[in-house]
């Protein structure tokens, strides 16, 4: 009698086992890539402050060790601050060795992926562009008083490479870590960002760390031409993408601007109307006094603990699930601020809905019916 084959399910591109394979897919081609020379250097020594760190635990406060570059050092450069110049990228952003190994390994699969890519000449341009433009933002606005670690320059660095998308082919490889589609070393950096914003102590520093690099990193891609024809045909198609980018944004707004509850109401407001003082907002600041935003709230203890870690996983995430093909994420977002509406109005502060609170409401009517798309497969 004939043998009946038994063929294997395809693979789904964004599924744990596809993660896992195109993990050792990288091992595989990156092992036999030549080392990548600014990346490589870079990340020795981080690798050697990490050591320091270990031998001298004195030196694990960047500031006391003077590794950190202060306003002075930036906008009055001088040759005595030579030591901050050169320590001030070998220290993280926050104390622990887990933080340092992925932020070195993101910077490896960068320089494996997009300095092969691209050439280690502009690799080591945009690097350098992107940290010093880093340095210059957090410092002038007062981001940090003391800016340090690598966080900021790979962030805008993993923007790019997300533009240029260096691929990896597994023809060659074993079939037992074979993949029916070509990898993109770039999923796997958005997903170990977020996992250090996620797990970041001091979340507010994180963010606005991630944010300046991510902002810095979109400049740059923005330099492309072809960047705004594309979003222009989005916006004018309506896709899922360019509905998912602006509800994002008015989230983020929502959860870091936005007054959440109001503490009190206008006293007279039919004089206010008559007079027309309903349409100035020095009156409504004056009349109306508002509690603060969202995550503000939340890192105050005004709101459960809970939504604090609603917050932080609703914007680490934020980012990778816009970007990929995917769309049920936005039912999730949609579910998430109905429990943020509802951790809102059980806070020590409810009173009236505000402006915040508004936003969450229509989000969560937005982000459901968000217009959708074909779904599009991993390319």
């Amino acid at each position: 009698m004939p043998q009946v084959q038994q063929q294997e399910d395809p693979i789904s591109a964004f599924s744990v086992s596809a993660l896992w394979r195109t993990t050792l897919v990288q091992l595989e081609v990156f092992r036999d890539r030549p080392a990548p020379t600014w990346a490589f250097l870079l990340c020795l020594a981080v690798w050697g402050g990490a050591i320091s760190r270990m031998i001298w635990p004195e030196l694990s406060d960047p500031v006391a060790a003077q590794a950190c570059m202060s306003p002075g050092t930036v906008f009055a450069p001088n040759p005595i601050y030579w030591r901050r110049y050169l320590l001030h990228a070998l220290w993280p952003l926050e104390p622990g060795f887990i933080r340092a190994f992925l932020t070195s390994t993101v910077l490896l699969v960068q320089g494996y992926a997009l300095e092969y890519e691209i050439g280690t000449s502009q690799f080591a341009g945009l690097f350098l562009g992107i940290h010093a433009a880093s340095a210059v933002v957090s410092l002038y606005f007062r981001f940090v008083d003391c800016f340090n670690s690598l966080e900021s320059t790979l962030a805008g660095l993993a923007v790019v490479m997300h533009h240029v998308n260096p691929k990896l082919h597994t023809d060659g490889l074993d079939k037992s870590i074979r993949v029916p589609f070509q990898v993109e070393p770039r999923w796997h950096v958005w997903i170990i960002f977020g996992g250090l914003l996620l797990l970041a102590g001091d979340f507010p520093t994180a963010l606005v760390t991630f944010g300046v690099g991510l902002t810095i990193g979109g400049i740059c891609v923005l330099r492309d031409p072809e960047m705004w024809s594309m979003g222009f045909n989005a916006i004018k198609r309506r896709t899922f993408t360019a509905g998912a980018v602006l509800h994002m944004a008015l989230l983020l707004f929502t959860l870091l601007f936005f007054p959440l509850t109001a503490l009190s109401l206008p006293s007279d407001p039919a004089s206010a109307v008559l007079a027309g003082h309903v349409f100035s907002l020095a009156w409504w600041k004056t009349q109306v006094q508002s509690s603060p935003a969202v995550l503000h709230m939340c890192m105050g203890g005004l709101i459960l603990p809970q939504a604090l870690f609603i917050c932080k996983l609703l914007l680490s995430s934020a980012l990778p699930l816009v970007l990929s093909p995917y769309q049920i994420w936005a039912k999730f977002y949609a579910g998430a601020c109905v429990l943020l509406a509802m951790y809102a109005m059980n806070g020590k502060l409810w009173l009236y809905p505000h402006c915040g609170f508004l936003a969450l409401i229509y989000l969560v009517w937005a982000f459901w019916r968000l217009p959708g798309s074909p779904k599009l497969h991993y390319s």
